[in-house]
């Protein structure tokens, strides 16, 4: 798991979820990453990826937002290697972390 480039825990503690933020996860097999970062709007949560990932891994990345202000959220997406572009969460989802525990994810 690798930290979020924001104070996930200050924010929480203040019971504001960002608005926005940057994280990133490791590929598997080398030391290449996924870059994310999103912007969350009215009605809307934009995600912005970048991945490394050489040999078109494939990586499944659990985005933990909130679900009601206190209670979380998982969501899991899958995002091809060596590709970039944008993932839509078709309602709001203010994203406190990124990671690669998908266990807890609910079902796409």
């Amino acid at each position: 798991m690798s930290a979020p480039a924001f104070a996930a825990s200050d924010s929480a503690a203040q019971g504001k979820p960002p608005k926005s933020g940057r994280d990133s996860i490791q590929c598997n097999e080398n030391k290449s990453r996924v870059n994310f970062s999103w912007k969350t709007g009215y009605s809307s949560t934009k995600i912005y990826y970048n991945n490394h990932c050489l040999g078109g891994t494939k990586i499944k990345a659990a985005f933990k937002s909130w679900n009601d202000g206190s209670t979380p959220f998982y969501k899991c997406v899958t995002f091809e290697g060596m590709t970039q572009g944008t993932y839509k969460f078709a309602h709001i989802n203010e994203i406190m972390d990124v990671n690669k525990d998908t266990k807890k994810c609910k079902q796409n």
